[in-house]
């Protein structure tokens, strides 16, 4: 019995081609990078949900847009004039301090879509009074 040689080798041969001539997988795109909270912030948004002390308050028009230039602009029914000045985050990017300060909104939530602040302030007027605003687009 004569073994064929050649057909042994034409089939590593084929084996060997076949294995190499597959490209390798196309690398994966890299996953979009997570937005700083400066450009979450900075958009056009609406007021949704107002409470005061834990009661609804009414929330229809009012609006406040968030610039990159660290700017901001607020409207709304009561407000006599739209209010504009200048934002800024504290170091911790956790408080957005308009104008300088003193008063210090408090970042509960901060997404693409959604924005939750809170603060809490004394008047003489009003005494202690815990606002909390959620924002939405």
């Amino acid at each position: 019995m004569k073994f064929n040689y050649n057909l042994i080798y034409f089939a590593c041969l084929l084996f060997l081609v076949s294995l190499f001539s597959c490209e390798p997988d196309d690398p994966k795109p890299d996953p979009p990078k997570a937005k700083t909270k400066t450009e979450l912030l900075t958009q056009n948004w609406k007021l949704i949900k107002l409470t005061a002390n834990g009661s609804d308050q009414p929330t229809a028009g009012y609006t406040i847009n968030f610039t990159s230039s660290k700017s901001y602009t607020a409207k709304g029914p009561l407000l006599s004039v739209q209010e504009t000045g200048t934002w800024a985050f504290n170091s911790a990017e956790s408080e957005v301090l308009l104008n300088g300060g003193p008063d210090k909104f408090l970042v509960n939530t901060l997404t693409d879509t959604k924005m939750i602040l809170t603060i809490n302030q004394t008047s003489y007027k009003a005494g202690a009074v815990s606002l909390k605003m959620e924002f939405g687009l």
